[in-house]
């Protein structure tokens, strides 16, 4: 009993040290001394949509519906099912410490560095790697590039803590007594029970992946069906892949389920053809390319390296998001092991390796070779795209997946090497080392300063905003409606001039009690009657603006090739109102309170 409760205490202080070294890193990484968690670390494109959301689930209850934009209509989500509500299920327990939009986002983002370290501690532990290969590889999965290029603009994809467990799972898929197997009998036993602990989790951990942003479920699902494939293959019997189809039914069923909400609105209002179409062609776009995988990440600590990043990225094509894929070196040699691995499990019978080593790399190396077969541009995604289904668009995003197979064949090899020197102190020690260089070195060459969030030029811009928006509320009645210029469709659209796509939710983030016009979505009767005002002449669309129930204009000169100069004296002349103006000459209000109220005189009740 005291050994047991002595293994127990000690395990747990390996998870501690984990988190411990992980914050202590993080705060090295983000120079997060510096933040104000009251401010977003990232106050630009899909990061304030992403706040937007945040900021909706703190004053509505959740993220579905939101009355304060989208006027004078109100926002409806349903056309754009992406629901994640596992994430944002721990965000909306964030918020009730402190509801803040910022702090609830900035706090979130955090948290998934540690999470992280604990899922894929506690996987490498299940699968016995030693305590110190283990925690330095839960460290560096966590520090991959991709979690500070994802930042809080992708702050969901952000979130890729449960990828450690579902691998878990399709490890488990190779082993006898897993899921269906257990109702199976032995010759001269009993049946054995079908509720076991990894079977619960299994379970689990499908359903809580179904339930985050959708590309993680759905290449969860291709690497259980690779899995079951070849446990079925290398096992010679149909149970694996029988359960890997149960477990991907799982997750479809979880997929279903989460989007009745879109379902039955769909059913009431019909389907939105406007909203999240995706061409084919985009699976190529947005596809994975090998040489970005092993390429230093963009601005690296050493300018070479920064170089040549920076080289490849002006002189190639289709560069995009998927330049957000580098592995750092550990990962890539991780990577380089894995595609070798493939040769060598071909050609070569007779290994020197113990054999759940060999297992465990060949396993990865079929996982890792078919994430590449299916993420490359021109590969099996694009013919999923052409054949089957569009909407899955940017395959890089496996790269998270192959960064962890790469981890872990580097960290099975030098477990390996440390149970092979276990004889040999000396040898041991300086193994153990070999390991802390390996971590010290991989981190760092993972975390370029670029990574650091520019918390002064995001506090400036924040701060013009926030004492803009609170002089309008200052000046202006509670609960009323704002209108803002320029017209821009919502959700996804390209860059008008100098504004960027969802910058007119900043005056949401900002307010308490305003009701936005911008948030509502394309192809519905809201976006096309502000499109149809928008389009008349100027007059005519104040008018218009009026009997609707707008009090206010906002405009953002951004939006304008004169810098909004036309439209801002047009707006003076005819309301007849000096405009508010924002620090830095951005923004503009105009309250049209006068020129309702003479209206009103000229009207009949």
């Amino acid at each position: 009993m005291i050994k047991i409760r002595n293994n127990w205490l000690i395990e747990t202080g390996y998870y501690i040290a984990a988190v411990c070294l992980c914050i202590a890193f993080l705060f090295y990484a983000m120079d997060l001394w510096m933040a104000d968690l009251t401010i977003p670390f990232n106050y630009s494109w899909d990061a304030v949509g992403g706040g937007t959301a945040v900021k909706g689930m703190i004053d509505n209850g959740w993220y579905f519906t939101n009355p304060f934009i989208g006027a004078p209509y109100g926002h409806y989500f349903y056309d754009f099912p992406n629901y994640c509500n596992f994430e944002f299920l721990i965000m909306k327990i964030i918020s009730f410490i402190y509801p803040n939009w910022a702090w609830v986002m900035n706090v979130f983002y955090l948290l998934t560095f540690p999470l992280t370290v604990v899922t894929s501690l506690s996987v490498l532990r299940r699968i016995n790697i030693s305590p110190l290969p283990a925690i330095a590889g839960s460290l560096l999965f966590s520090f991959v590039p991709y979690h500070f290029f994802r930042g809080e603009g992708h702050l969901l994809l952000s979130a890729y803590f449960l990828i450690p467990l579902i691998i878990l799972v399709i490890f488990w898929l190779f082993e006898d007594d897993f899921l269906l197997d257990r109702y199976k009998k032995a010759p001269g036993s009993s049946s054995r029970p079908i509720f076991q602990a990894r079977n619960i989790v299994s379970v689990i951990t499908c359903i809580l992946v179904a339930s985050s942003t959708i590309y993680y479920p759905f290449f969860s699902c291709f690497f259980l069906l690779v899995g079951g494939l070849c446990a079925a293959i290398s096992g010679r019997k149909w149970m694996p892949l029988i359960n890997s189809f149960l477990l991907i039914e799982i997750i479809v069923l979880c997929i279903v389920i989460s989007n009745i909400p879109s379902f039955i609105y769909w059913f009431e209002n019909g389907r939105n053809l406007a909203v999240a179409v995706r061409g084919s062609a985009e699976s190529e776009i947005y596809g994975l390319r090998i040489i970005q995988l092993l390429l230093p990440a963009p601005g690296h600590h050493i300018p070479l390296f920064s170089y040549i990043a920076e080289i490849y990225a002006i002189n190639s094509p289709l560069v995009n998001e998927n330049k957000m894929v580098a592995l750092g070196f550990v990962g890539s040699i991780g990577f380089i092991i894995l595609i070798i691995w493939v040769f060598y499990g071909l050609f070569n019978r007779n290994y020197n390796v113990c054999k759940d080593v060999y297992n465990k790399l060949s396993q990865l190396s079929a996982l890792n070779l078919s994430a590449v077969l299916l993420s490359t541009i021109g590969g099996f995604g694009t013919v999923f795209a052409y054949l089957v289904f569009p909407q899955i668009r940017a395959y890089n995003r496996i790269s998270i997946f192959i960064a962890f197979f790469a981890i872990l064949a580097v960290v099975l090899l030098l477990d390996l090497l440390i149970k092979r020197c276990a004889f040999s102190p000396f040898k041991k020690w300086g193994l153990y080392g070999f390991i802390v260089i390996i971590l010290i070195t991989g981190l760092l060459d993972q975390t370029p300063p670029t990574f650091i969030p520019d918390y002064a030029g995001v506090k400036k811009q924040f701060s013009t905003d926030s004492n803009f928006i609170c002089s309008i509320e200052t000046t202006f009645p509670a609960d009323n409606m704002v209108f803002q210029l320029p017209y821009v469709p919502y959700p996804e659209y390209p860059t008008v001039n100098r504004m960027i796509d969802y910058d007119l939710f900043r005056g949401y983030l900002h307010s308490k009690d305003i009701h936005w016009s911008y948030g509502a979505m394309k192809g519905r009767s809201n976006d096309l009657w502000q499109r149809n005002i928008t389009s008349k002449p100027i007059e005519e669309m104040i008018g218009g603006l009026s009997l609707a129930g707008f009090n206010g204009i906002y405009v953002d000169s951004y939006g304008y090739n004169d810098n909004g100069r036309a439209v801002i004296s047009d707006l003076a002349s005819i309301l007849q109102v000096t405009p508010l103006v924002s620090e830095d000459g951005r923004l503009y209000f105009f309250d049209m309170t006068l020129y309702n109220n003479h209206l009103k005189e000229q009207s009949t009740p």
